[in-house]
């Protein structure tokens, strides 16, 4: 095998880094669009439970005030 030339060697060397800086850019893109997929659910994951208790309280609050009223009357 014959010995590369410093010239075929740096441009084959930039082809590499030309095409890792484009999957390097490809993979920021994507963790970018994880990332904000996850925030997504965990805001959906949140205001439901903000929902679920805002819920909870106000049927407690309704059967204490049941409670106290039969005991009262």
């Amino acid at each position: 095998m014959a010995r590369a030339t410093v010239t075929e060697v740096d441009k084959r060397l930039s082809a590499h880094e030309a095409r890792c800086d484009q999957r390097w850019k490809e993979n920021y893109r994507r963790l970018d669009s994880i990332e904000n997929g996850i925030a997504s659910v965990n805001k959906t994951i949140r205001n439901t439970l903000l929902f679920i208790v805002t819920i909870f309280l106000g049927i407690t609050g309704f059967l204490f005030q049941e409670i106290i009223y039969q005991a009262i009357g």
